[in-house]
C-alpha cells in the first residue's frame, strides 16, 4: 500500500498546506496551483532542451580546445621531423669528416654510417649533440697530436 505518495510532483508541493489541498481556497497564501499534464510535459521538454543546449555548448568548447591541441601537436611533430633531418645531416657530415681524417690509417676498416642505437636511454637531443661534438673534437685533437709527434720523430 502506497499511501504516502502524492499525485503531485515533489517540486510542485512546496508551499502546499498540511491538509494537502492543492490550489486551495482564496485565502491560502502559499498554495501552488495544479499543473496539467500538458504543462508539465512542456516544462520537462524545455528542461531537457536547455540541458541539451548546455551539453552542446560544452562540447563545442571542448572541440575547440582539442582542435587547438591537435594543431599544436602537429606543429611539434613537424618540428621534431625537421630536427631529425638536421641531426642526420650533421651526423653524416661528421662521419664523412672522420673518414677523411682516418683515411691514412690503412689498418682501420671504415664502414658506412652505423644505424642509430635504439637501446640508448632517452635524453634531450642537445645532450646527444654535445656528446657527438665532443667525440669529434677529441678525435681531431688526438690526430693532430699524433701528426705533431710523427713530424718531431721524422
Amino acid at each position: 500500500m502506497i499511501s504516502h505518495v502524492s499525485a503531485v510532483p515533489a517540486q510542485r508541493t512546496r508551499g502546499v498546506p498540511a491538509g494537502g489541498a492543492v490550489g486551495g481556497a482564496a485565502g491560502d497564501v502559499g498554495a501552488v496551483p495544479a499543473v496539467s499534464a500538458v504543462e508539465r510535459y512542456k516544462e520537462l521538454v524545455g528542461l531537457a532542451a536547455e540541458s541539451v543546449d548546455r551539453v552542446r555548448a560544452r562540447d563545442r568548447d571542448r572541440v575547440r580546445e582539442l582542435i587547438a591541441g591537435l594543431a599544436a601537436s602537429q606543429e611539434r611533430v613537424v618540428e621534431v621531423i625537421e630536427r631529425e633531418k638536421l641531426v642526420r645531416a650533421v651526423v653524416r657530415v661528421h662521419w664523412e669528416a672522420v673518414v677523411e681524417l682516418l683515411w691514412e690509417e690503412r689498418w682501420m676498416t671504415m664502414t658506412p654510417v652505423p644505424a642509430p642505437d635504439e637501446s640508448v636511454p632517452p635524453r634531450p637531443q642537445e645532450e646527444y649533440d654535445a656528446a657527438m661534438n665532443r667525440a669529434f673534437e677529441a678525435l681531431e685533437e688526438s690526430l693532430q697530436r699524433r701528426t705533431l709527434l710523427r713530424r718531431k720523430s721524422a
